[in-house]
């Protein structure tokens, strides 16, 4: 699988920050599990009149903490927590020189969907060089807190800050990473275990962007494992007990980790629990049967989830074949290799642990293929 575009990463690292009780919105972006930086002057009034705040990502509204404000007069910066782990992190660090080709995502007033803007760097502001200013793009009200990709490092160089008005001059200003490490220094360690961890942005930055970042831990070696989805029916459930054990061994060695709704806690949704690591899955399963097709829930949701990423190049997605499917070869994933290899479904074979045990080999093989998070 080839690495993945800087911009397919950034986007879903975005979030739109509301209070509700004003009407007041702009923009945020995880920087570390369960950690959203934005500006300060965007959640100001809920610091003062301490109001509620959310916070939108992957269509879901969560409620968000207030951790860290730093004062709108000085660094504008604020930081806030969700209860959510399982997304992914932009990864933080270096600058901007003039002339440096920018992009950041955000939520401006006109297109509340969210948007791509492109800048470029005109220089820096003030004596103590900690901003830029921004030109060729405009930065409307509601991008406040969007993070700024400088494409030639490959990294999120700062946040936006103040935006121009709608009916004035394009452009606007940015704080850089510097400061924001300076001003919340135990961002820098979270930075680090978590893409040392998750490695799919270090892995899609090209050697130019990897000697401009010059990042100390940026080649260091890691024994972080491939996160793996498996979809399946619950009438299934037999098979998939079955089928796991066989998966055991990738996981001790520290190749792999599984994921299913049985690994869901007390108290967590499912739907978003599975939405959240059907994202972040480097390969997805799909145990195909009847019981499978026949669900409307994992056909219309997970199915075409697991589609989408695929078309994008994000994810690979395995079929395996557990019994003989009316429909399955006129769905879109027909078309992709499918195990047992022989074509013969598990639940025709007079030995299943030999069936489970010849696709648990063409996952490793599968595994030790991809890009490695080292």
């Amino acid at each position: 699988m080839a690495p993945q575009s800087l911009y397919n990463l950034l986007h879903p690292c975005v979030v739109l920050v509301s209070i509700p009780a004003k009407k007041a919105k702009g923009t945020g972006f995880f920087v570390a599990p369960g950690k959203i930086l934005t500006c300060a002057h965007v959640v100001e009034a809920a610091q003062q009149q301490k109001l509620p705040i959310e916070v939108t990502w992957h269509g879901q509204t969560l409620p968000a903490q207030l951790q860290q404000f730093r004062d709108v007069a000085a660094t504008d910066l604020a930081l806030l927590e969700v209860n959510l782990t399982t997304h992914p992190c932009v990864l933080l660090y270096g600058g901007a020189e003039p002339q440096n080709h920018l992009y950041s995502f955000g939520f401006p007033d006109i297109q509340q969907q969210g948007a791509s803007t492109t800048f470029e760097s005109e220089g820096w502001v003030g004596s103590q060089l900690e901003q830029i200013r921004l030109k060729q793009g405009q930065a409307r009200p509601g991008m406040s807190g969007s993070p700024l990709l400088n494409l030639e490092t490959g990294s999120v160089c700062g946040i936006v800050q103040p935006t121009r008005g709608s009916n004035t001059d394009l452009g606007g200003t940015a704080l850089l990473t510097q400061v924001i490490l300076r001003e919340l220094p135990a961002l820098e360690e979270q930075q680090e275990q978590y893409h040392l961890q998750h490695r799919a942005w270090i892995d899609s930055l090209t050697p130019q962007q990897r000697q401009q970042l010059n990042l100390s831990w940026l080649n260091t070696s890691s024994t972080g494992s491939i996160e793996i989805f498996i979809s399946y029916a619950k009438e299934d459930e037999d098979l998939l007990k079955q089928f796991v054990k066989h998966l055991k061994p990738m996981k001790r060695e520290g190749l792999i980790t599984d994921w299913y709704d049985h690994d869901i806690e007390a108290g967590e949704d499912t739907q978003v629990e599975a939405k959240n690591h059907l994202y972040t899955a480097r390969i997805i399963l799909i145990l195909v049967s009847s019981n499978y097709l026949a669900s409307d829930d994992l056909y219309d949701g997970e199915m075409m989830e697991a589609l989408k990423r695929h078309q994008a190049n994000q994810v690979r997605v395995i079929p395996i074949m557990l019994q003989y499917a009316d429909g399955w070869q006129k769905t879109e994933f027909s078309k992709l290799l499918s195990i047992p290899r022989n074509g013969k479904p598990v639940t025709k074979w007079q030995d299943r642990d030999e069936a489970f045990y010849n696709i648990a080999k063409e996952i490793r093989r599968v595994v030790e293929q991809l890009p490695k998070n080292s």
